[in-house]
Formats: C-alpha cells, structure tokens, sequence
C-alpha cells in the first residue's frame, strides 16, 4: 500500500478514536490525550523521528499551541480573570521556582551535570503544558476559578519556560548565566505581548463586522491571529501570550462594547463573536490536537532506566509540594474536588521536550544527557498525571480520606497509649491502697497474739 494513502487513512482513524475516546472518558475517566499519545509512542517505532522533529513539525506544534491558546482566552471572562489572575500569577512563578529547585537539587546529587546545564533542565520543565492542561480541564468539568488558574499557570509557565530556558542555553554555550538579562527579558516578554495581543484584539473586534461581508470568511479571525504571533514573536517577545490576550479581547468585545470609556471615544458598536464561529474554533482545536498528542507521542525518545528512575523522582516531589502552593494561594472559590485536582495537575508538553533537544541539536557535551531527562520527565509527568486524574474522577476526596485515615490511625495509637497509662496507673493505685489493708490485717493479728503486751 502507498504511504501516504495510509497516512490520509490513518489521520481520518485518528479523528474518529478522538471522538470514541472522548466518550469513553464518561465511563472510564481515561484522559484521551493519554490515549493518543500511546498510538504515538507505538506510531513512533516505525516512523522517521528527524521528520517529525524537522521544520515541518515546529511548524505544526506552533499553531497548535497558538490556536489553543487563542480559543481558551476566548472563554475567558474579565470577571473571571479579576478573580484568579493574581492567585495564578503567584501560583506560575512559586511553582516553577520550587521545581527548578528541586531539578537542581535531585540532579546534582544524581548526575555529574554542570550547574548551569542543570538550571537549563530545572527551568524548561518548571511550567505545566497549556495544550495538556485545557483539554483535561474540559473534560473534567472543573469550575470557573480553578480552571481559570490552571489555564493562565499554564499559558505563563509556557513564557517562563521559553525565557529562562534560552537564557539558560545562552549561558551553556557562554559558560556563564546572567540573572540580570532573564529578568529583564521576562518582564518584557510578558508586558509586551500582553498589550500587543489586546490590541490585536481591538482592532479585530473593529473592522470583524466588515470582514463578515466577505464570503468564506470564517478562517480569517485565525489570519490575522497568526499575523499578530508573528509580529510579537519578530518583535522578540512571547507570541502565545498575545495570542491568549487576543482570544480574551475577542471573548470579552460584548462587554467593551458597553463601557463608558469606549462609548465616549468611539462612536460605533464593536463586534463580537457569534455561536457559529465559536463552534468552529472549537471544532479545529479538537483536531489539531488530536493529532498534536499523537505526535508527542511519536517525538519522544526513551533513555535508560536510571535516567526514568531520576524522572520519577523529580514528578514525585513537585506533586508532593504543589498541594501545599495550592493551600497557600488558592483558598477561596475553589471546592475540594476542584482543589485535589489543580493539585494533581502538573504534566509537561512539547515546549520543554522540543527545548530538551536543542541541546543535542547544537552537538553540546551535555545535550544528550539533557534530553533524556526532558523526554522522560515529560512522558512520565503526563502518565502520572493522567493516572491521577482517572483515580481522582472516580472518587474526588480520595486522598482526604487517605489523610483522615492516617489521622485516626494516629489517633486511636494515641487513645490506646493513654488507656495503657490509665492500666498502669490504676494498678499503681491499687497496689497502694491494697497495702493499707494488709498492714492493719497484720496489726490485727499481731495484737491478738501479743494482747496482754498491747494492754500495758
């Protein structure tokens, strides 16, 4: 059989296991993205990995992340992001330190890595991967603030990532890391393709009602979507953030539409997306990510079993912390079955395992090391989490009741250690009062015998 006509055969497959694995999730609570990423991983023994690795797929992944991005901000209500962007903004950086800490702290007991080649692994998989978070967070249902703070977590670790990890890999090559330049690059990074895509945004909204008059018009909005990305990126700050403050501005243009502000500056109504496009967004993003899962699946590459061993080390101390990062910044709005699952979420994407291979792309001494640490941390981390998220829909307060349970453990040895004390001390205090009673038994008798001494 020709290639390619099994390739077109097995992309229509893909879709349709997408729809069936999406259904499945009702009653088996398997994520689909851990699904597809096996038929990928078993897709990726019999494919050229170069290909998929190549300029082709960069391509690829980019508007997948991009399209993402775009049409979860769209969801976004300002109301919503008033609520959750400080809680989300204190959550990204804490957890990305603390993981970078432990990266560091686990590598350099377990490798013979250079300091700053550890910082370059500890910063690319210190974020959690927007294009894993959002469709688990859709299929899970989750409320408006807590899937509010996973989708910015995850879309500002993305820019996090990217910023400390360039930084990082200049400073491989270089032998040395300036603190001072990342900084002043993410703050950058992240103000400025902030307000560039809310621009983007507006300007859309105003001249969309005029587009709309143009037959077949619908793939337009995505037109000028990867217009504004790539003029952000050009300009050298974070594309995918202004593509998600583009998809706010367009989700929110109703409500801008009404304020006085802009009544007062402009005297024409702005448009606003309609159910149908909606509907059309969201139908792309299924399948673009059906087969971006797949293709995670195909691109990662297996290390040895020491390098899996140090993989599920790092995974099991960031997710044993993340509850407590939680506790700290999201207290409010958020039920515990909510609060167990954004404590569970926290697998890594494509952006750490493409930043992993750069490394070895550029022929470093330490690149194929790092790589196999980003690729397994990366598979791992969504295994996990996957495997999490199926315990923890069947029953939300499992590890509640694991912690209750310890606790009555703890307790009840508690209550049997004082009943054992009050055993002791009531047989001290009956051997006490029983030796008053022998004692007058023996005077007794000792007078009784001795009577006539006792007399005188």
């Amino acid at each position: 059989m020709d290639k390619i006509t099994l390739v077109v055969m097995l992309l229509g497959i893909l879709i349709f296991s997408s729809h069936l694995f999406n259904k499945m999730f009702d009653r088996t609570k398997v994520p689909n993205v851990l699904l597809l990423m096996i038929i990928g991983i078993i897709g990726g023994f019999f494919i050229d990995k170069e290909l998929f690795f190549g300029e082709l797929g960069r391509v690829f992944t980019t508007v997948t992340l991009v399209i993402i991005l775009f049409e979860s901000g769209i969801g976004l209500k300002f109301s919503e992001l008033k609520t959750a962007l400080l809680s989300s903004t204190l959550v990204t950086i804490v957890n990305f330190f603390i993981v970078v800490l432990i990266v560091t702290g686990v590598l350099t007991v377990f490798t013979k890595l250079d300091f700053i080649s550890i910082i370059f692994i500890g910063a690319i998989l210190g974020g959690t991967s927007s294009a894993v978070v959002i469709p688990m967070v859709k299929q899970l249902k989750l409320g408006t603030k807590s899937s509010t703070v996973l989708l910015l977590e995850s879309a500002f670790s993305d820019v996090l990532c990217l910023v400390v990890g360039l930084a990082a890999l200049e400073g491989i090559k270089a032998g040395d890391l300036n603190v001072g330049s990342i900084l002043n690059t993410m703050w950058q990074s992240f103000l400025f393709a902030a307000l560039l895509g809310l621009a983007g945004g507006i300007l859309w909204s105003m001249i969309l009602n005029w587009i709309r008059a143009i037959k077949h018009s619908m793939f337009t909005t995505f037109a000028f979507l990867f217009i504004v990305y790539g003029a952000v990126e050009l300009m050298g700050f974070n594309g995918g953030i202004a593509a998600l403050c583009f998809g706010i501005v367009l989700g929110n243009s109703d409500t801008i539409g009404k304020t006085k502000a802009w009544n007062s500056i402009f005297r024409f109504d702005i448009a606003h997306l309609n159910t149908n496009e909606k509907d059309f967004f969201s139908e792309i993003v299924f399948v673009l990510q059906t087969y971006f899962f797949v293709y995670v699946g195909v691109v990662i590459e297996f290390g040895s079993f020491v390098t899996y061993l140090i993989a599920i080390l790092i995974i099991l101390l960031a997710l044993a912390i993340r509850p407590l990062v939680m506790k700290i910044f999201v207290r409010k709005g958020v039920s515990p079955k909510e609060f167990t699952v954004m404590s569970i979420m926290s697998p890594k994407g494509l952006v750490p395992a493409i930043l992993a291979s750069i490394p070895l792309q550029l022929g470093l001494a330490s690149g194929r090391q790092i790589a196999e640490i980003g690729y397994a941390v990366v598979l791992l981390s969504i295994f996990i989490c996957s495997i999490l998220v199926i315990v923890v829909s069947k029953d939300p307060l499992i590890f509640n009741k694991m912690i209750r349970k310890k606790k009555k453990a703890e307790e009840a040895g508690v209550d049997d250690l004082k009943i054992e004390e009050n055993t002791e001390d009531k047989n001290i205090e009956d051997d006490v009062t029983e030796k008053p009673e022998e004692e007058t038994e023996s005077k007794i008798t000792i007078k009784k015998k001795y009577k006539d001494e006792f007399d005188d």
